[in-house]
């Protein structure tokens, strides 16, 4: 599997900067074993957390309304931590079993992605 990012890497890694980890989900296209992301639709942490996101519930289905509309479907969810590197947390470990999607972590050098195969987290290509 790969992530076409094009662009938005740039964006993502910006967002690592605040003090909050910044959340929400990347919009696009599955070809294959390719993912095209298109859009970067950006949800409020509830939690306001340097450690952990609680992505807001309301603006979780607008993503996936906005996604529809396009015909384009939520293809990833993003977040960032603002302290490298970006690489799952036990937290993340949890929440990628309940979205069982790729999940992009963005650090401020760094965009690494990864899906949860069965126990083990994978890798997941970025270009």
């Amino acid at each position: 599997m790969k992530i076409r990012l094009g662009s938005l890497e740039v964006v993502l890694r910006s967002l690592s900067s605040m003090e909050a980890e910044a959340t929400g989900f990347l919009l696009g296209l599955r070809a294959g074993s390719s993912i095209d992301v298109m859009a970067l639709y950006r949800v409020d942490n509830e939690l306001g957390s340097p450690v952990e996101f609680r992505a807001n519930p309301w603006q979780t289905v607008q993503a996936h309304n906005v996604a529809d509309k396009y015909g384009v479907e939520v293809v990833a969810l993003f977040h960032t931590h603002p302290t490298c590197p970006p690489v799952p947390s036990s937290l993340d470990l949890k929440g990628m079993k309940l979205w069982p999607i790729p999940w992009v972590i963005a650090c401020k050098d760094e965009v690494k992605a990864w899906i949860l195969e069965g126990e083990k987290v994978k890798e997941v290509g970025i270009e």
